[in-house]
């Protein structure tokens, strides 16, 4: 039980990291010298950005900053890597409202990832992503009343592929099983994703 405790401790401190620091800490290991790579440096910047549809009526867009730290490299295989992002979605996207079930949030949302990645070097772009994702809404919006808050808890299953082997940027998709907390509901919802995610 005192584990079980700790361990919501530890997500609520990682939820609470404001975006913009996240934001300047990748910043600071984008401007690092090229010579810091994986067999070096074994920490990466990673960027993600994407949008999702779900089942339940989900629809929103979502941008993700963190670090990938390098484990090892499998002999004749990928690289594996953990990864720790800090994610945010915005409240509109293209002047669309985001939705989260059948709910319009009525605030941005913030949360996010930890999470193992494969990376193949051949063929290059190729990877796969098993990872853990929160989402918070401070405040919700049905029938044009603004409700309490809403959390999305997501097992992430993700995909990611390249088109140019120099590329900087790779194509991700991905699958989710989320289970959605809403003001008056909780409902499970399967979640279609698709964007771009920063080369290794």
């Amino acid at each position: 039980m005192g584990t079980f405790i700790l361990s919501n401790k530890m997500l609520r401190i990682i939820a609470s990291i404001p975006f913009w620091k996240v934001t300047l800490l990748a910043i600071h290991l984008f401007w690092m010298p090229q010579s810091s790579n994986a067999e070096s440096f074994p920490i990466l910047p990673e960027v993600q950005v994407y949008h999702t549809l779900g089942t339940g009526g989900s629809n929103y867009s979502s941008g993700a900053l963190g670090v990938a730290v390098h484990l090892f490299d499998e002999d004749g295989g990928p690289g594996r890597y953990m990864h720790f992002l800090s994610i945010l979605v915005p409240s509109k996207t293209l002047g669309f409202d985001a939705r989260i079930g059948n709910l319009k949030t009525a605030s941005e949302g913030q949360g996010f990832e930890i999470g193992v990645h494969d990376q193949w070097v051949n063929p290059a772009g190729k990877g796969a992503t098993l990872s853990l994702r929160r989402i918070d809404w401070k405040k919700m919006t049905e029938n044009s009343e603004e409700n309490e808050k809403a959390r999305s808890d997501l097992l992430h299953m993700g995909w990611s592929w390249s088109m140019d082997r120099q590329g900087f940027v790779v194509w991700l998709f991905g699958i989710d099983i989320a289970n959605l907390k809403l003001p008056s509901k909780s409902i499970m919802e399967l979640q279609l994703a698709l964007g771009l995610r920063s080369a290794f």
